[in-house]
């Protein structure tokens, strides 16, 4: 794969200073030593299970969950959900709200 180079710019100043959901503070997978569990490669059945089960101890995952859900988070496990699940939720919810009109 080949290297991207940056310009030359440091831009940590800016990415520290996005503003986090009050909830994540509280969040379980703050304490991971290992994120990228929560974000695996097609196939890795371990680290789904790995970040599945870290969110089902977690005190904030329908937080997590509500979070992703209304922000449209494309990528990674939220709220103990993949993000095939997620879209499944959506899809669920826009069903139901069609019904309702």
């Amino acid at each position: 794969m080949p290297r991207v180079e940056s310009a030359g710019w440091d831009n940590s100043d800016r990415i520290l200073a996005i503003e986090r959901p009050q909830y994540q503070k509280d969040a379980s997978c703050r304490t991971c030593d290992d994120p990228s569990i929560f974000f695996p490669s097609p196939g890795d059945t371990e680290s789904l299970k790995a970040a599945k089960a870290m969110c089902s101890t977690c005190p904030v995952v329908d937080d997590c969950l509500k979070y992703a859900l209304e922000n449209n988070e494309r990528y990674g496990i939220w709220g103990g959900k993949s993000t095939r699940e997620r879209l499944l939720i959506l899809r669920a919810k826009r069903i139901l709200e069609a019904g309702e009109a």
